[in-house]
């Protein structure tokens, strides 16, 4: 994603838009094209160090008459590279001491070069392996390439702009999401996404409307608070929200609004699909995280009397409220029960949850609370006083144990 320095947008009144390129722009393309080769890693010879790119990129950055999207381009493509790292030794104090030992001999006058290596790496523990590898691989600019992600030069293009819009979206204080006619494929996929990120929307269907030739239409509307009304872990909060927002752009109709907290202003950000925005988003359905998959494998080796269910449906609350669980099961007798997650970062969502789950206390539902976000005052309270989540509620860290799910399964079965 673009630091702040690289981001380009105007700002007129109260709003704010992102400054988005011509992505077939010949130009353009040709910067792109020449970055992306200074990348790829040779066949033959050794591959080039941070420092050595450094020196070949700066004169294509500063040549351009537009430097900072040529920085913004340089920027796009590191964050796809793979560095080496150094091992873990305190090279500061080995140089030193390597450095005063050699004075040492060779105030001596030692002149056998073999001897003189010799006992200066005998002299200094841990020497050989810093030598090895490098007295100085510790400085950023020695660090070598050892892998790049490719991608396609008008792809480059593409995700400049998504990033442009990324980089506001980390300064977000509130994010409304709206869909227009979805597949029921695209939503589930976008809630996928959502609950990867470990975001929390209030998801709502829209009294229906028109589209411009006329014929009827449906609306989904997500509201995702962002990282400005949240005091703890603003910044990771807020970088995945902006990492969210490629996934919206799979979807064929969409626009959002979002509230921008910047310079100690707020604007207002309004896009559409017909911005043209690409999402570099791909085949998410065959990606799983660790954390996932490692529950999805311990529940199935040790429980033998319920399975998880690979499509979890959406569930309607009422009001016009959508829930979308983040896992359900299902047991030998047909009895489907659902499971929420809320982290750190759920309280308003969590505190919604338990009144409404309040009013329809047989839902079949259990709700997972992370420790962190128990710990707070006016959680704790609230969690102790619900007798919903004391008969179907549990705490967690980080992801939930299979032991405890399958109890509360079995209560709840």
């Amino acid at each position: 994603m673009l630091t702040k320095d690289l981001m380009k947008f105007r700002r007129s009144g109260e709003t704010i838009k992102p400054v988005f390129i011509a992505v077939d722009d010949p130009v353009t393309l040709e910067l792109a094209s020449e970055l992306l080769a200074v990348y790829r890693l040779p066949e033959d010879g050794l591959p080039p160090t941070r420092g050595e790119l450094e020196e070949i990129v700066e004169p294509l950055l500063n040549a351009h008459k537009d430097v900072k999207m040529a920085k913004g381009f340089n920027k796009l493509i590191l964050d796809r590279c793979k560095f080496t790292i150094p091992l873990e030794f305190d090279y500061s104090g080995l140089r030193q001491k390597l450095f005063t030992h050699s004075a040492t001999l060779l105030s001596s006058g030692m002149a056998d070069l073999e001897e003189y290596r010799r006992q200066l790496l005998e002299s200094v523990p841990d020497a050989v392996n810093i030598v090895a590898s490098g007295i100085y691989a510790d400085l950023p600019h020695n660090e070598t390439l050892v892998a790049v992600k490719t991608m396609f030069t008008k792809e480059l293009l593409e995700r400049y702009n998504c990033s442009q819009v990324q980089a506001l979206l980390f300064y977000c204080s509130d994010m409304l999401v709206e869909a227009e006619d979805p597949d029921p494929a695209e939503m589930r996929r976008l809630f996928k996404y959502l609950k990867f990120f470990r975001l929390l929307a209030q998801v709502k269907t829209m009294p229906e409307g028109k589209d411009e030739q006329g014929h009827k239409t449906m609306r989904i509307q997500m509201r995702i608070s962002g990282p400005a009304s949240i005091f703890e872990n603003s910044r990771k909060y807020g970088l995945q929200l902006a990492t969210f927002f490629p996934a919206v752009c799979l979807l064929k109709k969409w626009l959002i609004k979002a509230e921008i907290d910047m310079d100690g202003k707020k604007y207002k950000l309004r896009l559409d699909c017909k911005s043209n925005l690409v999402s570099h988003y791909r085949n998410f359905s065959a990606y799983v995280p660790e954390e996932v998959a490692m529950f999805h494998r311990l529940f199935k080796e040790k429980i033998q009397d319920w399975q998880i269910i690979g499509d979890t449906p959406f569930f309607d609350a009422g009001n016009q409220e959508i829930i979308f669980a983040d896992l359900s099961f299902k047991n030998s007798g047909g009895k489907i029960i659902h499971l929420e997650l809320f982290h750190r970062w759920h309280a308003t969502p969590l505190l919604k949850r338990l009144e409404y789950c309040a009013k329809y206390p047989d839902m079949p539902f259990i709700i997972g609370v992370d420790r962190s976000l128990s710990e707070r005052p006016e959680v704790k309270q609230f969690l102790d006083s619900s007798d919903f989540f004391q008969k179907k509620g549990f705490l967690f860290r980080d992801f939930p144990g299979v032991e405890r799910v399958y109890k509360l399964l079995e209560s709840g079965n």
